[in-house]
């Protein structure tokens, strides 16, 4: 039997599955199916919208945007294509993934399927390939790694494999925060009693995915990077932080993957940080020591209003907060020779929380002013409105003031914000270019929450190139190759250097070839802007 795994994409608070990222849900699934005697067929939604045929003996489609972002290049499955493809497949169909198991109740979404895995959509298709019958349940622990080997060369059929692909590393499911509900929105406190993978499980399946290719890693499926086999769990929302635990992972995969060349996180609670400060401290100082530059530990704040924060149990207030952050730019804010910093944090805001008022966005905004005035960087702030997932929340009617306060993020923070951490000047190493729009070429250096590099011109994509930073915009830099030659760039290129525009740009352009700096003067007819020119470009003969 040939089972067809469609992977629609997920986006999890602790699971990423958009391209250029691959979860784990497909892998464990092709494990499964492997271990129960059968074939796979891996194919993504974006290949089947380009007219891959889905054909085989069984379809189990995994989907899951659960806290759905902006995507430079592949959307996640919409509603109506899981109905089409569901609709068409000619032979058994099961849905899984976490629309599945939060969406279950949904009959317009569902009814096309023989079966909606609630459960690991790995263990049902096992079981139902060995026994005859759906079953939902969670995969055991012998399951989670050995299918997760036996699946590991799911890879190599992804779109994006070898490079830009990042592998999805599963560490733990649920939060520790189970104690006490959690936070009122998030999905993590419904998987239960955290679980937490050996580290020599984790590190045979990156072993296992180095030797088929993989050269990029995520901590990605976890609810928190400080929590991952954490001492006296179900104790306390903020059990002890095993530093030993940490060390063992980060330095076993280096072992296990010789030809590594990025490993980031995601989620980092600062509650348990707050808690345990020397040894968040000691397990910071871990990823710096461990993992590559432009690492990110991704903060939920979620609100700084404190009736906000009661009202729906979450994690931390803003004076926490603050910080954490303060403890990851002690330790992580100096500059690699990538470009960027070694590590920061991100912060997320929800808006449509119970017990939202006017007053909310602005202590929200007030919050952001003080990292400015502190001179604390942060990666990326998050904001999104707050989605029925786990349960309803009653409308608050303040769409009005969320949009005046995301305008005022973006416009009066955010731009602010990525000319510290990325000032004029700075050479992004690595930038992987993957669409163009229009007469701009998009890029971003691999990792997690990377920032996006416009360059104004037209280049060949599908490369990697190093980009020298000319400008800023509210999440996102313009940059030109760097060195440019100055000698063979474009028009387009040369205008986008700093000072020069389309008439200075025309000037070199009728005064080349250039051999040295007098001849960049000579050219611009401007020592100043020459000046402010020459660090970007090199004279090519």
């Amino acid at each position: 039997m040939r089972v067809v795994i469609l992977d629609g994409y997920v986006d999890e608070p602790s699971n990423f599955g958009v391209p250029p990222y691959i979860s784990p849900y497909p892998r464990y699934l092709g494990g499964a199916v492997r271990d129960a005697g059968h074939d796979w067929e891996y194919v993504t939604i974006d290949q089947a919208r380009a007219g891959r045929p889905l054909k085989g003996d069984l379809l189990a489609l995994i989907s899951g945007p659960i806290v759905p972002g902006k995507y430079l290049r592949g959307l996640p499955i919409s509603e109506k294509e899981i109905l089409r493809h569901a609709d068409a497949f000619h032979g058994p169909t099961v849905l899984g993934g976490p629309l599945a198991r939060f969406r279950y109740f949904d009959e317009t979404l569902t009814a096309s399927f023989d079966h909606v895995a609630v459960r690991d959509l790995d263990a049902c298709v096992y079981d139902h390939l060995t026994q005859g019958e759906w079953q939902d349940r969670d995969r055991t622990p012998v399951e989670w790694d050995r299918w997760g080997l036996l699946g590991a060369d799911v890879i190599r059929s992804h779109p994006d494999f070898p490079q830009p692909l990042i592998v999805e590393l599963d560490t733990s499911k649920g939060c520790v925060r189970y104690v006490n509900g959690g936070c009122s929105f998030c999905i993590e406190p419904q998987y239960g009693i955290t679980r937490f993978r050996p580290v020599k499980g984790i590190l045979a399946e990156v072993r296992r995915l180095a030797e088929l290719g993989a050269v990029n890693f995520r901590l990605g499926g976890q609810a928190d990077f400080f929590s991952y086999q954490a001492l006296g769990l179900g104790t306390s929302p903020t059990p002890q932080i095993n530093v030993a635990a940490l060390e063992a992972l980060l330095r076993g995969i280096h072992e296990a993957a010789p030809g590594l060349r990025i490993l980031h996180t995601d989620n980092g609670d600062p509650a348990m940080m707050v808690a345990h400060p020397d040894e968040a401290r000691a397990g910071l100082e871990l990823l710096v020591r461990y993992t590559s530059p432009g690492n990110l530990l991704s903060f939920g704040l979620e609100s700084a209003d404190p009736a906000v924060m009661e009202a729906n149990n979450l994690n931390i207030d803003a004076d926490g907060c603050l910080e954490a952050i303060r403890m990851v730019n002690a330790i992580g804010r100096e500059r690699d020779k990538s470009g960027m910093p070694q590590l920061l944090p991100g912060l997320n805001f929800i808006a449509g929380l119970t017990g939202e008022t006017r007053k909310t966005f602005d202590l929200n905004l007030a919050f952001l002013r003080r990292l400015l005035a502190e001179d604390l960087w942060v990666r990326r702030i998050n904001l999104r409105q707050v989605r029925p997932v786990r349960q309803a929340f009653e409308p608050t009617g303040l769409h009005t003031e969320f949009r005046r306060f995301k305008e005022a993020v973006r416009t009066g923070v955010d731009r602010e914000m990525l000319q510290r951490v990325l000032p004029e000047g700075t050479v992004l190493r690595n930038v992987y270019l993957e669409i163009r729009g229009g007469h701009v070429t998009y890029g971003r250096q691999i990792g997690t929450y990377p920032i996006l590099v416009g360059l104004p011109y037209d280049l060949a994509l599908n490369r990697f190139v190093d980009v020298k930073v000319t400008s800023h915009g509210e999440r996102s830099v313009t940059g030109v190759e760097f060195p440019l030659d100055v000698n063979h760039a474009s028009l387009r290129a040369l205008e986008a250097l700093p000072g020069v525009g389309a008439k200075r740009a025309a000037r070199i352009v009728r005064h080349r070839p250039l051999a040295s700096s007098a001849d960049l003067v000579a050219a611009l007819g401007d020592a100043t802007v020459a000046g402010r020119v020459e660090p970007f470009v090199r004279f090519a003969s």
